[in-house]
């Protein structure tokens, strides 16, 4: 893929898009969103959406008059009119995302062939349906390998949680227990180390699929290991691995080798299984490849709200002139 803008043919771009909100949730009226392209870091569009107009909210008395039917008519046709989107505020990245892909040859004379966005397919596939290019058009999705990564943390912790057990104390008192958490357990500081581990796998060997599955298992098998039973076959080798007994397998130290850890026990490994072939599927690996990220996207999106804070009320013009400063701040 090249970013180049000499052709007579609109070039085809590799972009990653992010929306962000004035207030936290679904309840914010302003949604701003940003295609950065990934290879030259620059904001080529950003759009405000907002479905809030002062005027309309003005006018809300007078809606069955025919006095209101000539002046919103006037109001929508001067362009006047700040409300541009109507439905739940988490449609707002959707649709702004599909707008700017309908206008990119019309205003930049390129077409997006590559979007890289998080796990939400919502937006991807609203802009597939969309069709902004024509029938024979693909549109690629890639994942952000740091959205990618906390789906791990967010799946063990749904297990942990998950898997609940009811004892009785002395006193015959009914207590629920997590019985995957706990000392030598899957506790938040393992899994952290886990969900770090699984995103170094990806990053590492974004050039192959084989190669971000095999380096994921090991990270599996490295803490299902004992002094008996080693199984460090799929950790990387040689003396600056990772993994202590691959160092110690290099410096020909292994008959004195001990593991510095406790393997995790075996029900929770069982546990585990399933996420790790959920995470480790060729399909969602494949659209890892290259070691794509959204971090452009969420440095602008830190910008917008330091110029215009989310503490502070304002109104649809003020967060356009704080996206477009933040914009061009970032260029």
């Amino acid at each position: 893929m090249c970013e180049a803008n000499d052709v007579e043919e609109p070039s085809e771009l590799t972009v990653s898009g992010d929306g962000t909100w004035k207030k936290r949730g679904y309840s914010s009226l302003f949604g701003v969103t940003s295609l950065i392209g990934y290879y030259t870091g620059k904001v080529f569009d950003i759009l405000v959406k907002s479905s809030y107009c002062n005027d309309c909210k003005i006018w809300t008395n007078k809606l069955d008059s025919a006095e209101y039917e000539a002046w919103y008519e006037e109001h929508v046709d001067s362009g006047n009119c700040k409300a541009n989107h109507s439905g739940p505020a988490g449609n707002i990245e959707v649709s702004a995302v599909i707008e700017m892909f309908e206008r990119s040859v019309e205003n930049l004379g390129v077409k997006f062939r590559n979007y890289i966005g998080d796990g939400d397919s919502k937006t991807y596939s609203g802009v597939v349906n969309a069709k902004p290019y024509g029938e024979d058009f693909l549109i690629n999705k890639k994942e952000c390998i740091g959205h990618v990564q906390k789906r791990m943390g967010t799946r063990l912790r749904e297990l942990v949680k998950k898997h609940v057990v009811e004892t009785k104390t002395k006193a015959g008192k009914t207590v629920k227990r997590k019985s995957l958490s706990g000392k030598g357990k899957l506790t938040a500081k393992m899994i952290d180390k886990l969900t770090v581990y699984y995103g170094l796998a990806i990053r590492r060997n974004h050039d192959s699929v084989e190669k971000m599955k095999n380096a994921i298992w090991a990270t599996y098998y490295h803490y299902s290991s004992t002094d008996e039973n080693p199984q460090h076959e799929k950790c990387r080798s040689g003396e600056d691995s990772w993994c202590e007994w691959q160092k110690a397998a290099a410096a020909d130290a292994l008959g004195s080798f001990k593991h510095s850890y406790t393997a995790l026990p075996t029900d929770i490994l069982e546990a585990m299984r399933p996420i790790y072939y959920d995470l480790s599927k060729d399909e969602l690996l494949q659209r890892c490849l290259g070691g794509f990220t959204q971090n452009n996207n969420e440095s602008l999106n830190q910008l917008i709200w330091k110029i215009s804070p989310k503490s502070v009320s304002g109104t649809s013009t003020i967060v356009e002139i704080a996206a477009n400063v933040a914009a061009c701040i970032f260029n």
